[in-house]
């Protein structure tokens, strides 16, 4: 018996899958929600363009923050969310569904992930390591003997895996994604030009400014709040701030990357010259980081085509294949185990 659902719940965004139709629903992994009310106002995209907007008494939630689960209340509504739009699956009594999830994540983040899952409604729900969805949905054989290396660069999480046979043989993480690169320049526009912006504005400037070769020497026009004049203005970021908010994540995802193949056996870290090193997630997009990374490991390194995709692509793959990757399961549960 098979997983009827896949959900890949990230820190910015949530991907669908339905089994033999491939991915359902990609948008926000965002839920507007008013206090004291059970239903959220809205979900996904519509909920991410109030993101910064909200009015009195209305919040922007993500349910997932650096990788982990923030608040089970919160998943619990957006799996709901999900299962409704899944069509006739939603009615059935035997939905069951396989969620990604950080393999750092604790276990008590682990049972409240899976808990959320089936208050929804799914009668069995099982864990799945995020970085293995992430590494099939890349093309990556990692059931084969010979070693591969992903490195997933996340919203809310990085992670360098290396997997042979089914298995993990070195893995390494840093407990934060891209979205440090946003609230470190928000940080320095504020203390070091006196402009407040929002994590919209910040996020708009790391996607068309941001680089790991340096980047363009254009600046970028963009609207903030005067914290002299309390008004707003528009002003001009340079090149250089945004290099300066960015290096020192580059910086530690090559010192991380770097210690999954200084700890793998030998053989494994030989393989890496024919099956190089491959890049997935949004930030897998910034512009020379395939360089960057290649050049300090000195093996090849790749992005994935249409990195943000991996993650449903690679579901997809394993719902068809179930046994074959049951040792990536982090944990299940059912329903009639709990309730």
């Amino acid at each position: 018996m098979g997983w009827e659902i896949g959900v890949d719940l990230g820190t910015r965004n949530v991907r669908m899958v339905l089994d033999g139709e491939g991915e359902a629903l990609a948008q926000a992994a965002a839920l507007a929600v008013r206090a004291g009310e059970e239903t959220p106002l809205c979900a996904g995209d519509a909920a991410m363009a109030l993101y910064g907007r909200e009015c009195a008494g209305v919040e922007v939630c993500f349910p997932v923050s650096d990788g982990t689960l923030r608040n089970g209340e919160h998943a619990r509504r957006m799996f709901q969310w999900l299962y409704s739009l899944s069509g006739d699956r939603s009615r059935s009594k035997r939905l069951r569904a396989l969620v990604t999830c950080a393999p750092f994540a604790r276990p008590v983040q682990q049972d409240a992930l899976l808990q959320a899952a089936l208050d929804a409604g799914a009668v069995e729900a099982a864990l799945l390591r995020s970085d293995a969805a992430m590494a099939v949905g890349a093309g990556l054989d990692i059931l084969a003997p010979e070693a591969s290396l992903l490195v997933d660069v996340g919203a809310g999480k990085i992670s360098a895996t290396l997997f042979t046979r089914g298995l993990v043989a070195a893995y390494a993480y840093l407990p934060y994604g891209v979205l440090r690169i946003d609230e470190r320049l928000a940080r320095m526009l504020r203390t070091e030009r006196g402009y407040l912006v929002g994590p919209k504005t910040a996020e708009d400037i790391k996607q068309s400014m941001a680089a790991a070769d340096g980047g363009a020497g254009v600046g970028m026009r963009v609207a903030g709040l005067n914290l002299q004049t309390r008004l707003p203005e528009i002003f001009e970021v340079e090149p250089e701030m945004v290099a300066r908010a960015s290096e020192s994540v580059i910086a530690e995802i090559l010192g991380m990357a770097a210690s999954v193949v200084d700890n793998a056996p030998e053989e494994l870290a030989a393989d890496l010259n024919d099956t190089a090193c491959v890049l997935a997630g949004g930030g897998a997009l910034l512009p020379g980081l395939d360089k960057r990374i290649g050049d300090h490991l000195g093996i090849p390194c790749r992005v994935a085509d249409a990195p943000l995709a991996c993650a449903g692509a690679g579901l997809k793959k394993i719902m068809e294949n179930a046994p074959d990757y049951e040792l990536l399961i982090l944990e299940k549960m059912a329903r009639t185990a709990r309730h």
